[in-house]
C-alpha cells in the first residue's frame, strides 16, 4: 500500500505544493547525496543530480496517467542512479560505469529501468518541443495554441484578423511545416 500512499506526492506536485518539495528534499536528499558520493561523485554532483531528479518527478507528476509502481524513495533513487550513471558515462569513466551498471541491474528489475529511460526520453522530447515552439513566430505560436485548444477556424480567423478559414488552414499548415523542420534540425 506504500505506493498508493506515495501517490499523494504526485497530487501535491501537480497542485504546486511547495511544502511537498521541501519534504522531498528533507526526506530524500541525504540518501541521494550518500549514493552519489559513494559512487565517485562530489557533494555538488549530488546536489545537481537531486535537482534533476526532482525536475523529472515534477514533470512526471503532471502526467495524469502516471501512477507510482514503487515507493517514491525507491523511484527517486532509481532516477538518481540512472542520471548519475549517465553523467559518468559522459565523463568517459567507463570502469565506474560498468561497476555501477552491474549493481543497478542486480538491484532493479527491467521494468523499472525501462520506465526511467522512457521518462528521460519523454523529458528530452518535451524540452526539444519547447525549444522548437519558442523559435516560431508569435503569430504561429498563437495560431497553434488556438488550434490545440479546439477553437473553431472561424473564431481563429476572427481573433487573428485573417480573412477566412482557408487562410487559417494555409497558415496553420505553414506553421506546422516550419515547426517540423525546426524540430528535425534540432535532432540532426
Amino acid at each position: 500500500m506504500k505506493e498508493q500512499e506515495d501517490q499523494r506526492y504526485l497530487i501535491a506536485l501537480r497542485n504546486g505544493d511547495a511544502a511537498v518539495i521541501r519534504e522531498l528534499y528533507v526526506k530524500f536528499t541525504p540518501q541521494m547525496k550518500r549514493w552519489v558520493y559513494d559512487n565517485s561523485g562530489t557533494v555538488e554532483d549530488a546536489k545537481d543530480i537531486f535537482q534533476e531528479v526532482l525536475e523529472t518527478l515534477c514533470n512526471k507528476a503532471h502526467d495524469p496517467d502516471f501512477k507510482l509502481q514503487n515507493p517514491i524513495g525507491g523511484y527517486l533513487l532509481g532516477i538518481c542512479k540512472y542520471k548519475w550513471i549517465d553523467r559518468l558515462r559522459k565523463k568517459r569513466r567507463m570502469k565506474e560505469v560498468r561497476k555501477l551498471e552491474k549493481e543497478r541491474l542486480e538491484e532493479e528489475d527491467t521494468s523499472q529501468i525501462q520506465e526511467i529511460e522512457r521518462i528521460e526520453e519523454e523529458a528530452l522530447r518535451q524540452k526539444k518541443l519547447k525549444v522548437t515552439f519558442s523559435q516560431l513566430s508569435p503569430l504561429c505560436q498563437r495560431l497553434l495554441r488556438l488550434v490545440s485548444e479546439g477553437i473553431s477556424t472561424a473564431e481563429i480567423a476572427k481573433q487573428l484578423e485573417m480573412t477566412n478559414a482557408n487562410t487559417v488552414y494555409r497558415r496553420k499548415n505553414a506553421c506546422i511545416d516550419r515547426c517540423r523542420k525546426l524540430y528535425q534540425d534540432l535532432n540532426s
